[in-house]
């Protein structure tokens, strides 16, 4: 029997599953990150080995009788890293087609389940990502937090952050995140942050965390916080008006915009923000055919089950 993998290669795990030729589901796994860039390759070899043999272990199959393999990464765009990794794999799936793609395109086709679309993701970083249906990628954002990221969760929580202190030297007027901010971080006043800012200038994450405290400054109704996710929601849906631009007419309307990422998938307020500006975007357009805004969803499935639909696409199963 011939079965096919699919894997969501993120920053900390990698999530694999293992599947027939119909799709169906056998196995599912987890183990530590497969990321090249931050991780020693013989880190990447010794996960990506215990990956494919839990897998194959627990599906029943052998390792030769694996055809196709796809993997979302980050940092797989250059050919060089494709070779690398193909290379690692083709070490233990001998048979198998290798697919190394961008870990937006596994989450675009989990999301809408068809291969062609576009997903914005908003999570601790951001990035819009689109595929069209002659098969050509597009991309706009995600060049980090010192770049870009704009509406990411790092953008936000830097912003509170500066909220805080724009009202705490009343520059603006005073801010419900000035309360929230220093409960979450247990400091006693505004000027204490300086020092925690110090001690986790480094650390995106923990910046990033501060971003729903904007949104439960919107729900408190703080004009400040309302500003900052208007703000951050418009450039996230500048990218993703921006990739359609690139790869679909003015006039076509016929795929979705997927979200992904915490912050469109679990703020209601975020997202009902989002959509509200990329219909503006693509509603003003100039050159526009069409008064008719795009269709955004919650994605149907998770990246894993993208990378595996998008393998069984290319091997024709499908």
């Amino acid at each position: 029997m011939d079965y096919v993998i699919g894997v969501d290669g993120g920053g900390t795990k990698a999530l694999g599953v293992i599947a027939n030729l119909k799709g169906e589901n056998l196995a599912q796994t987890s183990v530590g990150s497969t990321n090249h860039y931050s991780n020693p390759i013989e880190t990447v070899r010794a996960n990506l080995e215990a990956l494919f043999e839990n897998l194959c272990r627990d599906a029943g199959a052998k390792a030769d009788e694996v055809v196709g393999i796809c993997l979302g990464m980050a940092g797989v765009d250059r050919p060089d890293d494709k070779k690398l990794i193909m290379g690692l794999v083709g070490e233990f799936l001998p048979r198998a087609k290798v697919l190394p793609v961008n870990d937006g395109l596994i989450a675009l086709v989990g999301g809408c389940l068809q291969p062609f679309g576009i997903i914005a993701i908003a999570g601790t970083g951001s990035i819009a990502f689109g595929i069209n249906r002659e098969g050509t990628h597009a991309r706009c954002g995600g060049w980090g937090h010192i770049l870009g990221d704009e509406g990411s969760g790092y953008a936000m929580g830097l912003r509170a952050l500066r909220a805080v202190m724009r009202a705490y030297d009343k520059r603006c007027g005073e801010t419900k995140l000035t309360e929230l901010v220093l409960a979450k971080l247990a400091l006693a006043t505004p000027e204490r942050i300086l020092a925690w800012t110090k001690a986790n200038q480094g650390s995106k994450m923990e910046i990033g965390a501060l971003s729903v405290l904007v949104f439960e400054a919107v729900r408190a109704g703080d004009e400040t916080a309302r500003r900052i996710m208007e703000e951050e929601t418009d450039e996230l849906a500048l990218a993703a008006n921006g990739v359609r631009l690139k790869l679909f007419a003015p006039e076509d309307r016929d795929f979705s915009v997927v979200v992904g990422g915490g912050n469109l998938r679990k703020s209601p307020e975020f997202f009902g923000s989002f959509c509200r500006h990329l219909d503006l975007r693509v509603k003003g357009e100039k050159g526009a055919k069409s008064a008719k805004g795009l269709s955004v969803v919650q994605p149907k499935s998770e990246p894993v089950e993208g990378a595996k639909l998008y393998m069984l696409q290319q091997l024709g199963a499908r």
